[in-house]
């Protein structure tokens, strides 16, 4: 079929200064997932042959459109990921830029039978870099549309819509759902994972929404799954991380009437950071669903000093935002600048989150993927499940002053994005995602210069930010999120999935017993 002579086998933390609210989470969305059994090695399977071009050629010409490939046009504009330190990485033998599921069941069918390693991407922000590597890369960001029904309350999103397109979508259909911060993220890799952001507490995670997923399993089948039909993989696909179980191309989500958003921004500056942190964690708990917020310590170089910020959302009435608030600031104090705190339709929150206020998507993500914005980073992650004691909070502030200390460092430190509310509304062993009942996220962060990106040896900033990871593992345990995938985690299965891995590897060796998905920390079925 494929011309063989034989077959063989996520600027992340980029605050909106001054107009009301933080990022909620750094840019990660397309496929990471999770292991214990393996050693993380970039791309695919260790030693994965690489497809011949008499293979390539045959692909071809079962595609809608052209396979790109090295030094033919199209390639080296789609080859990038978002994270600009992996533009020297090892890149694909080819891109298939899918325009149909149908292209998505060939381009599967041809990994299993030539042992090709499969790169699935859609906003290309995979923090391990795995939508990338010596192989073929599945592109589906041709497959885009976003189709609102309201008479059944559900979207149907492309498994390529990127943030900006689906928040375009719903704001103008006045439906709502709740998602990550980075416009450029993929909407199918943040909800595989789980999916947070600035409406989780009110509305749940992005994977509680979704009632339906089309995807190509590794027998080459296209199949749509939902609580009703395999219902076993349903379940693995909310939360359990991109790229482990298929090749998605398509999900339905149930959907909310749009909110009205009202949005608060507050700064401190040098010394109070260990009292805003240790003041917000205890003025989160117990808050009302309707609130969310993050808390950021960060250093940045051209500062020279450690400020804290805390900013989120409340959808409840505009006047009783001052009340929400009034605990914080008698504990902490009023920031030196003030209250900002705005009022926004949904679109317009969506689009303030994504720095792209006042945008069309299509100029949101032309603009985010400028060189000037594509600002290298490294990042892990970790879960509070309980306050901070006096010692950990002075942990996590001494942690991110550490970061004026890192040649070439622009900002380090470290985010509180809260959980609760909704999220907390299904068990633990109700979907994949584990982390039910914890207090927040936590995402350990450094950017550097552009200028040296992407030759700068990115070491130094990785170990910055698990370094920051260990000191705060007497509090935070080793827990993780696998949207934030770090290479490093040895047991990243139970850190991602805790007592859910087991399952999650039992779905694996159902549905894809030989490893046809397989990257550095998918869900091993061994």
């Amino acid at each position: 079929m494929y011309g063989l002579p034989a077959m063989t086998r996520r600027t992340l933390l980029r605050l909106v200064g001054g107009s009301g609210l933080a990022v909620a989470a750094a840019c990660a969305g397309d496929p990471p997932a999770g292991s214990s059994a393996r050693t993380p090695t970039p791309g695919g399977p260790t030693g994965s042959p690489a497809p011949s071009p008499t293979s390539l050629t045959g692909l071809s010409t079962l595609l809608t459109a052209p396979l790109l490939r090295p030094g033919e046009p199209g390639y080296a504009s789609n080859v990038g990921l978002y994270n600009p330190r992996f533009d020297t990485s090892p890149r694909p033998a080819a891109i298939a830029a899918c325009r149909t599921p149908s292209d998505v069941v060939e381009c599967v069918r041809f990994a299993a039978a030539t042992g090709t390693a499969l790169h699935l991407r859609s906003g290309g922000h995979s923090y391990g870099g795995w939508s990338s590597g010596p192989g073929l890369a599945v592109d589906v960001r041709p497959m885009s549309s976003v189709v609102l029904d309201r008479a059944s309350q559900t979207v149907r999103i492309g498994a390529g819509a990127r943030l900006a397109e689906v928040y375009e979508a719903l704001g103008r259909g006045g439906a709502a759902i709740a998602a990550g911060s980075c416009p450029t993220v993929g909407l199918t890799g943040l909800a595989l994972g789980g999916g947070v952001g600035v409406l989780s507490r009110a509305f749940g995670l992005t994977c509680d929404a979704i009632r339906s997923v089309q995807l190509v399993t590794a027998d080459g089948t296209l199949r749509e799954v939902d609580a009703g039909h395999q219902s076993d993989l349903f379940w693995a696909l909310r939360g359990g991380g991109g790229g482990s179980f298929g090749a998605v191309t398509a999900l339905t989500l149930a959907v909310r009437p749009a909110p009205t958003v009202h949005t608060f921004f507050l700064s401190w500056t040098e010394g109070v950071a260990a009292d805003v942190l240790s003041a917000w964690q205890s003025w989160m708990v117990g808050r009302d669903a309707q609130l969310w917020s993050t808390c950021k310590v960060l250093a940045a170089s051209t500062k020279g000093a450690v400020r804290a910020v805390i900013a989120g959302t409340w959808l409840g009435d505009r006047t009783d935002l001052e009340h929400q608030l009034a605990p914080l600031l008698r504990a902490v104090g009023a920031p030196p600048q003030g209250k900002n705190a705005r009022t926004f339709s949904y679109a317009q929150a969506m689009q303030l989150e994504a720095g792209c206020l006042g945008q069309t998507a299509e100029r949101c993500l032309t603009a985010a993927w400028e060189p000037a914005k594509r600002q290298p980073f490294a990042a892990t992650s970790a879960i509070l499940r309980q306050l901070l004691p006096e010692a950990g909070v002075s942990a996590a502030v001494a942690g991110a002053a550490r970061a004026l200390a890192v040649p070439g460092i622009v900002e380090g430190g470290v985010s509180f994005d809260a959980l609760g509310g909704r999220v907390d509304d299904l068990a633990p062993s109700a979907t994949a995602f584990v982390h039910r009942g914890a207090l927040a996220t936590v995402q350990y962060t450094a950017t550097w210069q552009t200028a040296a990106a992407p030759t700068a040896d990115p070491a130094p900033y990785d170990t910055y930010v698990r370094s920051q990871r260990e000191a705060m593992l007497s509090w935070t345990g080793t827990a993780a999120y696998v949207n934030y995938a770090d290479a490093s985690l040895r047991d990243y299965g139970r850190a991602y999935w805790g007592a859910n891995y087991a399952r999650l590897g039992e779905i694996k060796r159902r549905y894809d017993p030989h490893d046809v998905f397989h990257f550095a920390q998918s869900v091993s079925g061994s």
